[in-house]
């Protein structure tokens, strides 16, 4: 650091404001400061939609659990929209919702540097997209008037030897950013923790004459960096009293620096109308609050609102008794309509009305459980403190921090006692599922993947527009489930040409009970708005309303609109997800819907166990995939303990699931003797159901489906199991495998994770042949990249292995993940019981 300024510019009491009836001694006129602010609130008031308040802070930390509620009550008193982060310290990258704010990062591997955004919660809408650089350069762009904004948060290295390279890269980065977002065509502000002095002479248009301190050799990068940009270092150019100025101070407040700076292009220049530093906002960090009022506002953005979930809750206690009586009472008053479409209307208007008057939508809690007041108390008395500039000041400032730590301690672990508890009582009362839901409460970490970094089209440009990334949606969903081939889906036999006992029987009243039973709870909804605690809830005549309701739908094969449409929702698979297939995605579909075909799955789950192998262990009871793992160990390891050779493929079904076609389904089930009834409802509900994609809280239109199973059903496992299962029997008919006394074993399968057994290459390659040929009969493609054969033998040879499929050869690996264990060439587990325990011991120190 380079010429700081003097330590002696705060006032001697511990104030954070200096609008208070006495500063450093002096009394104040308090009539004109209290006519002053109702005249600043009378401006606030005028221009709130016409100003942004942005803000940026080296917060040291966020590693302390106070730190989030902390910084929240900042925002909430300088009336921030928007702040920037140096020096998060989280690691990896995710975001966070708490309260009213969100809260986006990027941070290393290491819990060390880290940039990131705290903003208000209402503004989300107004995401264009985020781009995440590095652990030191994160950027958001805003929908504002008259020109979007960009905002680039940065955190400089620290001025040590061995540095330059990792700035310049820095600057790199800043450059692409801006480079990628239309430089000029938008406002660019970068603002962060530069580590640079830039000083307190003008340089140009670039540095004002209300800097601070000696320019040194960063500051000169920083404005030659400006000049390159045609940036104005903002903070430079207001006259304020230097405690409005300085942004850094050392350790016992023996000097001052400004090294935090808020950049915006020269163009945009007169849009901002003020910038200071505010040293009583307090986070327990050596840097000072640095705050711009950016003159714009947020373009007006009609979005549908976010469904707000039922408080289910209340459905436990009284409310649930008045609930079922005023759904009785509402259908009680309408008689049974014929009309199937007319019937479900009735049914579900009078569940969502008697949820709207009992139990009404929940409200989060705007803070963690375990916050106390004790702890935003103690809060204030440490910001009271932060000011005072003297020994006594510094030595009451650490007291009440060191007191605030140990509050939140304490708070954090009376809170833990009592969820552990909690889950000592669950597991007593056999009540798992729940148990797992207070552990995920107390071992949930923050989201890993940041979302709206737009989205790429056919011709390979990134698009953040809504509408835009919509249609790239539909264009992908038509192409994977085949939209066209809905209209060659064949029809079922006529119910006159099957026997009287293979038509179906009438679903009784107990059969619906059990179904919804056994929905799980706090499930998200369906088009309907219907939650499944909701359908226990119901006395027995509703139950028997909706049973004659289910009996229609079976024996017309009729389905209500809303009970075949299926909402998709995208969630990234990995960092920077910007093509479809970086996405999986997750199906809402209606409760009811779930319980009637959780009823057929029930009436032909028998049938389909009986024409299983006993080489599958996919979703059967009393089989998983440790199973499966345990049988490929187990046979590589009899096959060495004989000195023999053991060929194996692991094949990879490319999206496997969705290229079912229903036509061979339709037939597998006719052969396996499913009833005609079950088969032409199963046929009725792929045949009409109907798909949009949930896009930032907007869906698109809605997309035919054609082929593969449906996401989010209860019967699309079992259905998925035995259309691979006629697929491989049909394959692999002729094919030897691996002799175990009298059995012949061909392959361990779970669903579609496949791996093909042989004695030798030779007969390896002709059964993957086989499968191929087979895959291609039922609409299936193997993914040839990510397929992988391995030869376990005691030998270490040099020779590899030359299978192939159309003409390319399949990689040889020495070791491949199976269900998630590691399956080794020499047939060992050593390294495998190695990595679990050091697994286990990283999860244990992360609770």
């Amino acid at each position: 650091m380079e010429s700081p300024v003097s330590a002696n510019s705060s006032g001697s009491s511990p104030h954070s404001d200096i609008r208070v009836d006495t500063f450093m001694g002096l009394p104040c006129n308090k009539r004109r400061v209290e006519s002053t602010e109702t005249e600043i609130g009378r401006k606030k008031k005028k221009r709130k939609t016409q100003t942004l308040k942005i803000g940026t802070w080296n917060v040291r930390t966020m590693n302390r659990e106070e730190k989030l509620e902390n910084l929240k009550r900042e925002m909430d008193k300088q009336k921030i929209n928007v702040m920037g982060l140096s020096e998060v310290r989280w690691r990896g990258e995710g975001e966070v919702i708490s309260g009213e704010y969100k809260m986006i990062y990027k941070g290393g591997t290491k819990k060390e540097k880290g940039v990131g955004f705290i903003y208000e919660k209402c503004m989300d809408k107004n995401v264009v997209k985020v781009l995440v650089k590095s652990d030191r350069v994160i950027a958001i762009k805003f929908k504002t008037d008259p020109v979007d904004t960009l905002i680039i948060q940065v955190y400089m290295p620290t001025s040590k030897p061995g540095t330059d390279e990792e700035v310049e890269e820095v600057y790199k980065q800043i450059e692409e950013v801006i480079d990628e977002n239309g430089r000029g065509q938008v406002r660019s502000i970068v603002m962060g923790d530069w580590n640079s002095v830039v000083g307190n002479e003008s340089v140009s248009n670039i540095v004002g004459k209300y800097g601070l301190g000696k320019q040194n050799e960063r500051g000169e990068r920083l404005i030659g960096f400006c000049e390159a940009s045609g940036l104005w270092i903002s903070n430079t150019w207001f006259q304020h009293h230097k405690r409005r100025l300085y942004t850094y101070k050392n350790p016992g407040d023996r000097n001052r620096y400004q090294i935090d700076y808020i950049l915006t292009n020269q163009r945009y220049k007169n849009s901002i109308i003020n910038v200071k530093t505010y040293p009583g906002a307090d986070i327990f960090s050596d840097h000072n609050l640095l705050l711009a009022e950016v003159r714009t506002k947020l373009k007006r953005v009609d979005r549908k609102k976010k469904t707000k979930k039922w408080d289910t809750a209340k459905l436990k206690t009284d409310e649930g008794r008045i609930f079922e009586g005023n759904v009785e009472e509402a259908l009680r008053k309408i008689v049974v309509n014929e009309n199937i479409k007319d019937e479900w209307n009735t049914i579900k208007n009078s569940i969502v009305e008697a949820l709207e008057v009992t139990v009404g939508k929940q409200s989060k809690n705007a803070r963690k459980e375990w916050v106390t007041q004790d702890m935003l108390e103690k809060m204030e008395q440490r910001r009271q403190w932060k000011n005072v500039n003297t020994d006594e000041g510094r030595k009451q400032y650490k007291k009440m921090n060191n007191e605030l730590r140990r509050e939140t301690d304490k708070a954090r672990e009376q809170w833990m006692q009592k969820q552990c508890e909690r889950i000592e009582e669950l597991e007593k009362l056999c009540k798992i599922e729940e148990m797992y839901q207070v552990v995920k409460t107390i071992t949930a970490k923050k989201t890993n993947v940041i979302k709206r970094q737009g989205m790429k089209n056919k011709n390979g440009i990134i698009t953040s527009d809504l509408e835009e990334n919509k249609k790239v949606w539909v264009e992908y969903i038509k192409e994977l489930y085949d939209t066209n081939a809905n209209e060659r889906m064949d029809d079922v036999e006529n119910q006159s040409e099957c026997e009287e006992n293979r038509i179906g029987q009438r679903i009784e009243i107990s059969e619906v009970k059990k179904a919804i039973k056994e929905l799980k709870n706090n499930k998200a909804l369906g088009t309907d708005g219907i939650p499944s605690e909701a359908l226990k809830t119901l006395d027995i005549s509703a139950i028997f309303r909706i049973t004659v309701l289910i009996n229609k739908i079976y024996d017309t094969g009729i389905w209500p609109e809303d009970l075949l449409r299926t909402t998709l929702v995208p969630l990234p698979k990995k960092p920077n997800a910007t093509e479809c297939k970086d996405f999986r995605t997750i199906s809402f579909i209606c409760h009811l819907t779930k319980a009637i075909t959780k009823i057929i799955m029930k009436r032909i789950e028998r049938k389909i166990e009986d024409n299983m192998g006993d080489d599958q262990f996919g979703f059967r009871k009393g089989r998983g995939t440790r199973d499966a793992m345990a049988c490929v160990r187990m046979l590589s390891e009899k096959m060495l303990e004989f000195n023999k050779e053991l060929y194996v493929c692991f094949v990879d079904w490319e999206k496997a699931f969705d290229r079912v076609d229903w036509n061979i389904l339709l037939k597998v089930l006719k052969d396996i003797d499913i009833n005609w009834k079950d088969r032409r409802l199963i046929r009725e509900l792929y045949k009409g159901q109907k798909v949009v994609v949930r896009v930032e809280d907007e869906e698109t239109e809605e997309v035919v489906i054609g082929r593969g199973v449906r996401q989010g059903c209860c019967m699309s496992p079992v259905l998925f199991n035995l259309y691979a299962e006629k697929l491989m029997e049909e394959a692999l008919e002729q094919s030897s495998g691996v002799s175990v006394g009298s059995e012949k074993i061909k392959s361990i399968k779970y669903a579609d994770d496949q791996a093909v057994l042989a004695e030798s290459e030779e007969d390896l390659q002709r059964m993957m042949e086989n499968i191929h040929n087979a895959g291609i009969r039922y609409g299936m493609k193997i993914n040839i990249s990510k397929t992988k054969v391995m030869r376990m033998s005691k030998k270490v040879t040099e020779e590899r292995m030359k299978v192939t499929l159309e003409g390319k050869y399949l990689e040889q690996v020495e070791n491949f993940k199976y269900l998630g264990g590691m399956i080794y060439a020499d047939g060992s587990c050593t390294k495998e019981i190695r990595s679990r325990i050091a697994m286990g011991k990283t999860e244990n120190l992360e609770i």
